[in-house]
């Protein structure tokens, strides 16, 4: 029997019939030996590759950006160069009842993409980019580099985070927060449509239209229910960047951070402004202003009148859109390296406020330790949507504050500092950035009141609860 006739024989003709078929319906042994012989029945329908723990490319087939997470021991490595391969991978789970994770840009901040336990379905091969008229089709392994290197000659491209290894479709499925995003709103708020193979091992077009609960539930919150082999976008323009790099005296900096607060929303829809105050080898307090070319002087202005202070240094330039981006993506962590991350996200920042979120970070300075905090803007076109309208919840939030601690020693300090700033903001905080999840993060901290019709579809889609999304259930 050939490779395609065993692959016909499990996904059904035309490799759909399994649509809609829950796991329930194929109950399997959970957490049984998976023998040799239907490891290699799998490997024979794949085109791809499958790696297992035995095979000398495994702890490379398993490494992800941190190398924290190098002592996990997924069950195997399914790296599909097709989508169908990944259907055939998610049948296979299903049949013999094993948890299952998907790797794209495998950065996540607690390892989901390499969990023990659970054969992992790796989807950086599939990452062809189509751009078709004002939209564009990209696979599901695609980085934000790739898109942004392909559309920009086209004068287009997506809200898209800083750091340009990250995969698409993860910034996708937790919300998708960068530049853009007061102006055309969060990476998940372009989606038109995703390909989505289900914990059943089915296959969906997701559109607000086909299947509006799942094309919900993928913005914001898709990584628990199912593995997107492909998404397509609206794009928005390409345009040149006028980037100003603000220095402040540490002292001033809740004065700096309320002024912040105070001028987002005011400012145009194209500025975007990151507060930034940090302990690291001295104390420092930055705002980064990121504007439409020749609106930089402008946005600088508004801000600094804002504050009623000055900076102590500042460095402006002017670069083409892809140019701007290169430079932005700079200053983030380069692969192989441990990062440590939480968030919160508020409604509003009072001066009171910015004084609390501020002494954090002077209080972990005073220990000794670094850390710090950036603040990124949710107004603008975040706001435009409903609360209710997709799965990601802050709507009617000012600000997402990611507490970060980089090549942490241990790591586990880290992580209690991280939920020692959690309770120390807690009276302003509403809840958490999936994006940004951290391990003791919860579906109400993540989702708050959307969480209810989230656990419906999960429920409807993965009853088993298969799918390793970075959350614990």
């Amino acid at each position: 029997m050939t490779g395609q006739s065993r692959r016909r024989m499990l996904l059904g003709a035309g490799g759909l019939a399994v649509a809609g078929v829950t796991g329930a319906l194929f109950p399997g042994t959970a957490g049984a030996t998976v023998g040799s012989a239907e490891w290699g029945k799998l490997s024979s329908l794949l085109r791809g590759k499958l790696v297992l723990p035995e095979d000398r490319e495994y702890h490379a087939a398993k490494a992800l950006f941190d190398p924290r997470f190098d002592g996990n021991m997924p069950l195997g490595v399914v790296q599909a160069a097709t989508p169908e391969d990944v259907q055939a991978a998610m049948v296979f789970a299903r049949e013999h009842g094993l948890p299952v994770a998907a790797r794209a840009g495998g950065h996540s901040f607690v390892g989901a993409s390499a969990t023990s336990g659970a054969l992992i379905i790796d989807v950086r091969r599939l990452d062809r980019i189509t751009a078709h008229g004002d939209q564009v089709t990209v696979g599901a392994g695609t980085t934000i580099a790739a898109v942004q290197d392909a559309l920009a000659p086209l004068g287009s491209t997506l809200p898209l985070g800083m750091c340009r290894t990250v995969g698409v479709a993860g910034l996708t499925l937790g919300g998708g927060v960068g530049v853009e995003v007061r102006g055309y709103g969060l990476t998940c708020d372009r989606l038109v449509s995703a390909e989505v193979v289900l914990p059943s091992g089915g296959v969906k077009r997701a559109t607000a239209t086909t299947a509006p609960e799942l094309f919900w539930a993928l913005r914001g919150a898709g990584g628990g229910t199912g593995i997107v082999t492909s998404l397509t976008y609206h794009t928005c323009p390409a345009m040149p960047k006028d980037i100003a790099r603000l220095s402040f005296p540490v002292d001033r900096a809740a004065r700096v951070l309320d002024g912040w607060a105070q001028w987002m929303p005011t400012a145009d829809r194209g500025v975007y402004a990151r507060f930034e105050v940090a302990a690291a080898d001295d104390l420092r307090c930055e705002v980064l202003v990121v504007s439409p070319g020749g609106g930089g002087a402008k946005a600088v202005a508004g801000l600094l009148d804002a504050a009623a202070t000055r900076p102590s240094a500042e460095d402006r330039r002017t670069l083409l859109y892809l140019d701007a981006m290169r430079e932005l993506d700079r200053e983030k962590p380069k692969p192989r390296t441990t990062r440590i991350a939480g968030s919160d996200v508020v409604a509003e920042i009072t001066p009171a406020a910015a004084e609390l979120i501020v002494d954090v970070i002077l209080d972990r300075a005073r220990s000794g330790a670094v850390g710090r905090v950036l603040i990124e803007p949710l107004d603008g076109a975040v706001g435009e949507i409903a609360t209710g309208e997709t799965a990601f919840p802050w709507r009617d939030h000012a600000a997402c504050l990611e507490w970060i601690v980089n090549t942490p020693d241990p790591p586990e300090e880290a992580h209690r500092w991280i939920l020692s700033a959690n309770r120390a903001v807690s009276a302003i905080s509403a809840g958490a950035f999936f994006n940004h999840v951290q391990p003791t993060d919860t579906g109400r901290r993540c989702f708050a009141g959307n969480l209810p019709r989230l656990e419906h579809i999960r429920q409807t889609l993965d009853p088993d609860r298969r799918l390793r999304w970075g959350i614990k259930d």
